[in-house]
């Protein structure tokens, strides 16, 4: 039986002689890596002959075994016995765990691979010290891994194994699957690890699992500077991501708050970069300018960094979806999470396509985005629900289902995503998970104005870009106005239809500038009342 063990996963590095820059040898790397953070080593030489392997393996364990950093080989048990290092990690087509274990003695760390829920049992009916979870994405250094997790995937396999007890009258106490350390491998980098710490977290309360680090290969291999690529590593690993700001523990909904939610974007003038579908960007430009917002359309990858520099927002609209533009939404959320910008995700017609529901899954399977907006079909594709009917950018009324349903499923994806979820419709749901707004306003004119529903994304933009401690708070007001200002807009006197409603939904929205208590006020403002039409649940 095993014993408990103490070590740290934090940036575990696994070797691939392959990849070493030129000149540079692999002892010498590794020993650069460890000092600039790697906790972890496992030698991993899959074509090298037997003796040269033991013969590595020595030398290497000579340079880490002073330094107390572990060292554990690749599958082979028999090099592991050889080298005398500290442990060994073992995949299923290899040595199996009871014989290693026999091999080893119970004082050397084993660690088995983990992809899917049967492999998940095994690892805990066998009690390992620690698994690997993965591939996390697809990757070049292992081209016959099992299918790729995603952070979804990953998330899903992480909850399932704080279930498993572990075996019976081991140190483990029958709690093997909360306890045990988890390290996830697979196409990890310092572009996507914030992404991946943030987002594997379980959604569930009780036996909630997080990973103890992250292992990396390539990325630590190939660099000509492992150390200070470490560094940064061991930095990210340790620090909480800039896109997951600390929230205000207090859910205000009154009046008084929501004015100041748009006084503050008056205040702060907010840039708002926008990557819409063309039909929309000047509608949502002059939505953006009336409420006091400074947009900009941008589609250009090489400045998406500059413009995320200036603490804005960002809008992304699936309206045009085509593959090749994948890489560039993918480069504009990463560009706005790296610096903490708050980012609305508008997956227009996600259920509509096999392009677009790829597209959707790309963008929340690698990035975060603090909002999701959509209608509840949009809503649902991005869920994952199977049999999503979308007839295009519209919801499809036949596939509607009860406010109960819509908003189990608005909370559930919020939770999953650890973000607010927006779905609108003839009631609108904002939702963190926990908490619940529902707003019921609006006008039939709305949906016949390209662009009104698109735009209620760069007023969620402005708003969360210019009250990042109140980010629910300032979703559901940037929601509720929205919809006010299109019912107060339709009452103008001089309004007739869909175009001179338009005009004057502009000007309703740019009296928003003026919610401030000093401000002359010509009879009854219509924010005044906007709190009263909110439903918290």
């Amino acid at each position: 039986m095993s014993s408990p063990k103490k070590f740290d996963l934090s940036v575990y590095l696994v070797t691939d002689s392959s990849l070493l820059p030129p000149g540079a040898t692999l002892v010498d790397h590794v020993l650069k890596a460890i000092r600039g953070g790697a906790t972890i080593v496992q030698l991993r030489e899959k074509k090298m002959a037997t003796r040269d392997f033991i013969k590595l393996g020595r030398e290497l364990h000579e340079a880490t075994k002073p330094l107390g950093v572990p060292l554990l080989i690749n599958d082979r048990v028999d090099v592991a016995v050889a080298v005398g290092c500290e442990g060994i990690h073992v995949g299923w087509d290899d040595c199996s765990y009871e014989d290693a274990r026999k091999l080893l003695g119970d004082d050397k760390i084993i660690g088995l691979s983990v992809s899917n829920k049967e492999q998940a049992e095994k690892a805990a009916a066998a009690g390992c010290d620690y698994i690997g979870v993965g591939p996390l994405y697809a990757t070049k250094t292992k081209p016959d891994h099992s299918p790729p997790l995603g952070t979804q995937g990953l998330r899903s396999l992480l909850e399932y194994i704080a279930t498993l007890p572990g075996p019976e009258g081991s140190h483990w106490g029958g709690a093997w699957g909360t306890k045990v350390p988890a390290v996830a491998i697979g196409g990890i980098n310092l572009d996507n690890l914030h992404h991946v710490m943030y987002q594997s977290v379980s959604p569930q309360h009780e036996n909630k699992k997080y990973l103890s680090g992250i292992a990396v290969v390539s990325a630590i291999m190939a660099s000509p500077e492992p150390e200070e690529v470490c560094k940064k590593f061991r930095k990210m690993v340790d620090e909480v991501p800039p896109f997951a700001v600390r929230q205000s523990l207090y859910i205000e909904l009154g009046n008084a708050k929501f004015k100041s939610i748009f006084q503050n974007v008056v205040i702060n003038r907010p840039i708002v970069h926008h990557i819409t579908n063309n039909v929309v960007k000047n509608f949502s430009a002059n939505v953006t300018l009336a409420l006091g917002a400074s947009p900009i359309m941008s589609e250009d990858m090489s400045e998406f960094s500059e413009l995320a520099a200036f603490k804005g927002g960002l809008v992304l609209n699936m309206g045009t979806s085509t593959r090749e533009a994948q890489p560039m939404l993918l480069a504009a959320v990463k560009a706005a999470n790296a610096h903490g910008n708050p980012v609305v995700f508008d997956p227009v017609g996600a259920g509509a396509t096999s392009l677009r529901r790829e597209t959707a899954s790309m963008v929340v399977g690698n990035s975060f985005c603090d909002v999701i907006k959509g209608n509840e079909q949009e809503i649902m594709a991005v869920y994952g629900l199977d049999n999503v009917k979308q007839r295009g950018v519209d919801s499809d009324p036949a596939a509607a289902g009860s406010l109960e349903h819509k908003i189990t499923h608005a909370k559930a994806l919020a939770v999953r995503e650890r973000n607010i979820v927006v779905m609108t419709g003839n009631v609108d749901i904002v939702t963190d998970g926990s908490n619940v707004c529902l707003c019921n306003d609006g006008h039939g004119f709305m949906g016949d104005v390209t662009g009104t529903g698109c735009s209620l994304g760069s007023v969620i933009a402005a708003c969360l870009a210019a009250n990042p401690l109140d980010k629910f708070v300032a979703t559901c007001a940037a929601v509720c106005a929205y919809s006010a200002a299109a019912r107060v807009a339709a009452g103008k006197k001089d309004v007739h239809g869909p175009a001179s409603w338009q005009v004057a939904f502009l000007d309703t929205l740019y009296q928003l500038r003026h919610c401030r208590e000093d401000a002359p006020q010509k009879g009854y403002p219509w924010w005044e009342s906007l709190a009263e039409r909110v439903e918290k649940r």
